[in-house]
Parts: structure tokens; C-alpha cells; sequence
């Protein structure tokens, strides 16, 4: 069955994700928009205050009928998302991290998303129709990001057991002793 990328395509693609995030990551640092001596965001173990700056209207919009459904809102939704870093290998916390940097970038927003405006500037309807637009791109790159970005923060909401909830799944499986 061919899924419509070979080998080759796929060494390429990896290449040029790598060179895109590592060229990225340099401007952000030469720039002054990455500081690696910046801590956490007060409340937070990993997120810096730029990323959460970033991503809470991102994880407003992403889980936003499933937070509303809990009760709950975007900042719970971070929370979960910083402290399902807890259990990521520092490696990929790290490209997050990268990933991060990057979209910080007005251009490297562009690329990526297809909107220049930062997302805490952008309406309810114009963040959804950038995430829209953001997931159907034809570029390799995007859907990696826009995958990388999203299937975190679900599973981030969904481990937590008001989360779980709200799917009709009753939560993780209770230890019974006999």
C-alpha cells in the first residue's frame, strides 16, 4: 500500500525539519526572543511565561468544548499539558522547546500556521481558522508541528481524571484488592 511518501522522501523531510528547527532556534537565540536562563512562568515546571503566552489560546481553542465540558479552562488545560512534560525524555521536552522558539517568529509562524498574528492577537474565529488551515497543509513540516503541538495537549487533558470524564470513559482502572 503506498502511503505517498518513500524512504528518501522521508530522510528528506527529516532534514529539512531539522534545519528548519535548528535555523529557527538560532535566530530566536540571537535575537534576544529565547532565553535559556529564563525559569518557568510563575505556576508552572517547565513552560516559560513567553510559551505560555503562546499556547493558552492555543489550548483554549484546541480543547475548548472539552475544557468547557469539565468546568475547567485554558489555564487548567496548560497545567496539564506542563505537567505531562513531567514524563517526557528532557531530549524531547527540548525540541518542544525549538518548536516553541520558532513560533515566536512572525516568518516561522507564517511558514508554519499560515498567519503572522501571534495567537493571544487573534479572535476566537480567527485562531480556529488558523488552526484549520494550520492542520489541512500540504508542507510536511506544518503537519509535524501542528501534530506536535496538539496531540500532547489532548493527551495532557484526557490523563486527567476531570478530563477523562468528559469523554464518557469513567477514568483509569481502580486497583480492587480481594
Amino acid at each position: 500500500m503506498d502511503q505517498g511518501i518513500d524512504r528518501r522522501g522521508f530522510l528528506k523531510l527529516g532534514a529539512a525539519s531539522s534545519a528548519l528547527l535548528a535555523t529557527g532556534s538560532g535566530l530566536a537565540l540571537l535575537t534576544g526572543c529565547s532565553s535559556q536562563s529564563e525559569g518557568p512562568a510563575e505556576g508552572y515546571r517547565y513552560f516559560r511565561q513567553q510559551d505560555v503566552d503562546l499556547l493558552t489560546p492555543l489550548v483554549g481553542a484546541v480543547l475548548g468544548p472539552a475544557l468547557a465540558a469539565a468546568g475547567a479552562s485554558a489555564t487548567d488545560g496548560m497545567k496539564a499539558y506542563d505537567d505531562l512534560l513531567e514524563g517526557a525524555m528532557p531530549g524531547t521536552r527540548a525540541t518542544l522547546f525549538q518548536l516553541l522558539d520558532l513560533l515566536q517568529l512572525g516568518a516561522a509562524r507564517w511558514f508554519l500556521t499560515g498567519s503572522w498574528a501571534h495567537f493571544a492577537e487573534q479572535s476566537d474565529e480567527q485562531l480556529q481558522q488558523t488552526l484549520d488551515d494550520w492542520s489541512a497543509k500540504s508542507n510536511g513540516i506544518a503537519r509535524m508541528a501542528f501534530k506536535g503541538l496538539t496531540q500532547p495537549m489532548f493527551m495532557a487533558w484526557y490523563a486527567k481524571p476531570a478530563g477523562a470524564v468528559t469523554t464518557g470513559y469513567p477514568g483509569p482502572p481502580q486497583i480492587v484488592t480481594a
